[in-house]
């Protein structure tokens, strides 16, 4: 065991016990001779030998007998000891303690409550120890009465029995373990020899690591560990997956019903665009109607008259046919007035062009109706009779037009649109 502060003058009896400790090899451990632990209220008391080891940390008293005994020594926490053919105490005290007992317990508790201060944890368990070493010749038993836990009296005729306390200490496996660096730690708040510098600091933790001091807290007793797991927050649940963005589709027609299923993001690509050019996102939906109107009234009213003008004879788009809705799959819902009205207006300009329309295909049908084409119907005189040796017998090439004209059955009479045998 490593012993620090160990020449240092101190009563014959601790100076044994010293000795006992540095040859003891049995477990590692570090013993210090000599501490001062501060208290709360700012002062500090005594701690004869303060001994770390991987599993347990001791305060130990070492306490001789003032005079030579034999018998029973009876020792108990809340009462004077005694011992027969002596007067008094049987061994010295400080202060006003009440006995050895209380005298261990006032280090105890302090060193206890100054590593959780240092550490900011939880209180380590601290052990108390009474040594007593009678004087040679002595037979002397120990009547132990009640103790609290962690408080124990041996007799120290030998160093068998410090060497069997410190094995059934080292059992105490379910205590939280002192690491080396833990042990370096606490021997620097107290100001002991070997942790002035930092290089002192690094020779003694190598010196703990050698010794058999652990460098960290083993895995299975974090697990195990009851304190170490309530202080240890819970792991914080796995966060549950966001929910898929909803795509609200945009209605092609703002007079769609609220009734009307609105389709999902997965079935709005799915359905065919329609032969119109595509609705830009910003603008009105209803706006597309417009030139898709217009040509279907002409187209249905078309096939009562044939128009022989090249816009007609080119082949135009289906688009008499409703527009796609491109969400409504229920009835479709009445136009608004507004559409209505507009509707009509088209209807009107649709029957407008169709009278031009027929005045058009008359006027071109009949080109003597035309303005400049045919004399007035008062100038027109009536054809001279014609003999047979005026006729020249040579055969005279005639246009088409004017075969046209010969055949007519009303020569020389002015034909009016509607006019029975024009």
């Amino acid at each position: 065991m490593l012993i620090i502060n160990g020449d240092i003058t101190k009563p014959k009896t601790e100076q044994q016990v010293v000795e006992w400790l540095a040859n003891y090899v049995t477990q590692p451990g570090i013993a210090v001779s000599g501490v001062y632990v501060p208290r709360l209220d700012g002062g500090s008391t005594e701690a004869g030998l303060l001994v770390f080891t991987p599993h347990a940390v001791a305060v130990i008293e070492v306490d001789a007998l003032r005079k030579k005994a034999r018998g029973p020594l009876s020792c108990s926490m809340n009462e004077r000891w005694s011992a027969p053919g002596i007067h008094g105490d049987p061994v010295p005290l400080r202060g006003d303690d009440l006995n050895p007992l209380h005298q261990v317990r006032r280090p105890v508790s302090a060193l206890r409550t100054f590593v959780a201060e240092l550490t900011r944890g939880p209180e380590p368990f601290v052990d108390g120890l009474i040594l007593l070493i009678p004087k040679a010749g002595n037979t002397l038993t120990l009547d132990k009465g009640p103790m609290p836990g962690g408080f124990t009296v041996l007799l120290g005729d030998s160093a068998s029995q410090l060497y069997s306390w410190f094995g059934r200490t080292a059992q105490h496996r379910d205590r939280t373990p002192w690491t080396a660096e833990l042990v370096v730690t606490v021997l620097t708040a107290l100001r002991v020899d070997r942790t002035r510098d930092a290089e002192s600091r690094r020779r003694l933790y190598a010196d703990l690591v050698a010794e058999g001091f652990p460098t960290e807290v083993p895995a299975a007793r974090r697990e195990g560990d009851p304190e170490s797991a309530a202080s240890t927050p819970a792991p914080a649940p796995a966060p549950a997956p966001a929910p898929a963005p909803r795509v609200d589709p945009t209605p092609a027609v703002a007079s769609t019903s609220d009734s009307t299923p609105a389709p999902t993001g997965a079935d709005a690509p799915r359905r065919e665009p329609t032969k119109s050019a595509p609705i830009p996102p910003s603008a009105p939906p209803r706006k597309t109607d417009e030139p898709t109107l217009t040509p279907s009234l002409s187209n249905t009213v078309a096939p009562t008259t044939p128009i022989t003008s090249p816009q007609a004879d080119a082949p135009e788009p289906n688009r008499h046919e409703p527009d796609t809705d491109f969400t409504n799959v229920g009835p479709r819902p009445q136009p608004p007035a507004n559409h209505r009205l507009r509707t009509a207006l088209l209807g009107i300009a649709a029957a407008l062009i169709l009278v031009c329309g027929i005045g058009y295909m008359a006027g071109k049908d009949h080109p003597r109706a035309q303005p400049g084409s045919q004399p007035a119907p008062s100038q027109v005189r009536p054809p001279e009779k014609a003999t047979p040796a005026s006729i020249s017998p040579t055969p005279t090439t005639e246009s088409p037009h004017t075969q046209q004209r010969s055949t007519s059955p009303t020569e020389g009479a002015t034909c009016y649109p509607f006019q029975a045998g024009c």
